[in-house]
């Protein structure tokens, strides 16, 4: 075996912030059924900077990189063999996402692409599925989209090896889902907190930014049934930020991953992708592209979170 070497890359001290972290002492890092709504930590002061990061096992053992490296050449190769990705790919070229990614890109030729909360690819399937999905979304997306950033606090520096070798880069610091749209930026969220949401929609909430932004993940419309079900009522800030999520979507166009007449052959698929954790993996997830006018006014909702 080869030794394991410290990953010279990824600096700083951890923090965990609004993120759930899961112990590697579980073997299996279990997506729940719904929206995540529990916050790790106590709500944080919006002006909170990204703090500095480093992987909680912070050695590169260079057998379990080689061993992790193929287990996802092989979920990537296995979902975009599968039926859910065929229909994920005739849903990402339809005219109604075209338009739309267009309309997010505007006069630029590129578009970042972000991805929080993809979790442990080594202790789960579900993770590796969904990194499998980013890899083959940039890729299918072409040259407007150069790069991939990743960041979940429970990786590995192991695990960030291999997202090097797949082509991302991760993230050196917590952002805490707080990144500014600064530019076209395409953010995948899979299962992520609904705090981690709150937080990108509260930094970018402006006009000029969330016209920028794409985000495929949480469909904030099942948020719906939570809220009113007082599901989110074990917390005020998580609360605030489902309501913040219900009072955007008049702004929000938000597309299913999969079209509504395809339902008999999402039927005839759905055990053999149970089995395989696809469905596990990418359930009640949307696209949402919003459209605003550069005048549209969004105070309304910071004189509700006032009351």
């Amino acid at each position: 075996m080869a030794p394991a070497t410290p990953s010279p890359e990824i600096p700083n001290p951890n923090s965990a912030g609004d993120w759930t972290i899961v112990s590697r002492r579980r073997r299996g890092r279990l997506k729940p059924d719904r929206p995540k709504n529990q916050l790790a930590a106590g709500p944080r002061s919006p002006v909170d900077p990204p703090s500095p990061w480093i992987p909680l096992d912070p050695f590169v053992d260079h057998e379990l990189q080689s061993k992790l490296l193929r287990r996802m050449e092989s979920t990537i190769q296995r979902l975009e063999r599968s039926p859910f990705y065929r229909r994920f790919l005739r849903r990402l070229r339809s005219p109604l996402v075209q338009r739309a990614l267009s309309r997010a890109l505007s006069s630029a030729s590129e578009m970042r692409m972000v991805v929080y909360g993809v979790g442990s690819i080594e202790s789960s399937g579900p993770s590796r599925l969904q990194l499998a999905l980013a890899v083959l979304l940039r890729r299918d997306l072409g040259t407007a989209v150069p790069s991939l950033e990743v960041f979940d606090p429970v990786l590995s520096a192991t695990e960030c090896a291999v997202l090097a070798a797949l082509g991302g880069a991760v993230i050196p610091v917590d952002e805490r889902g707080r990144r500014e749209a600064s530019e076209p930026t395409l953010f995948y969220m899979p299962h992520c907190e609904a705090s981690l949401y709150d937080g990108l929609l509260e930094v970018n909430w402006r006009p000029s930014c969330l016209s920028r932004m794409v985000v495929l993940g949480n469909s904030f419309t099942a948020y719906d049934q939570y809220v009113e079900l007082g599901r989110s009522a074990c917390s005020a800030a998580v609360e605030m930020a489902a309501r913040r999520l219900l009072q955007v979507r008049r702004y929000v166009t938000e597309v299913e991953m999969e079209e509504k007449g395809e339902a008999r052959a999402i039927l005839e698929h759905k055990q053999d992708e149970e089995d395989d954790g696809i469905f596990k993996a990418f359930h009640d997830t949307s696209w949402h592209f919003f459209e605003l006018d550069d005048e549209a006014n969004l105070d309304f909702l910071k004189q509700d979170f006032c009351r």
